[in-house]
């Protein structure tokens, strides 16, 4: 079966996210993962908090950003898996994806970040580019105005 990757960043994408992966589960059955990766707490903040308490602070976040994607497949009858990783975004996607042998990444090609209007890249570019880097880690992706 094929595994797909559906990166969520934030709640406004996860409702277009849920639709790609709807569909893309439709066309032809597919294990789902959900990913939203959170990012560490500065070390000024987190010193004055449990590791536990952090953990279930990030997926506490995590899980409010996937939730209407969540809703969305299950109304739709789709088998997901759902995760809350911290770290860097989009090396925490690559790894995902290699580490889970997903043979496709669901991106958003619409940026959407202050960096990336100032070309600094989105996410979804950086996740792009690191792929790119190296030809085992290719997978193909499917966002809108992607060819």
């Amino acid at each position: 079966m094929k595994e797909v990757l559906v990166p969520i960043s934030d709640a406004g994408v996860s409702r277009w996210a849920a639709d790609q992966a709807i569909a893309l589960y439709r066309r032809e059955p597919a294990h789902i993962h959900l990913l939203n990766v959170q990012r560490p707490l500065p070390r000024h903040v987190s010193q004055f908090f449990s590791g536990a308490d952090i953990r279930a602070f990030h997926n506490d976040v995590g899980m409010k950003v996937l939730q209407s994607a969540i809703e969305m497949l299950d109304e739709a009858g789709v088998p997901h898996d759902d995760h809350v990783l911290v770290g860097k975004q989009a090396e925490t996607i690559v790894n995902f994806a290699r580490d889970h042998h997903c043979n496709q990444v669901i991106l958003d090609s619409n940026p959407r970040t202050l960096g990336s209007l100032f070309g600094l890249g989105s996410i979804s570019s950086q996740v792009r580019h690191l792929m790119q880097m190296d030809p085992a880690d290719q997978m193909p992706s499917h966002a809108p105005g992607s060819g």
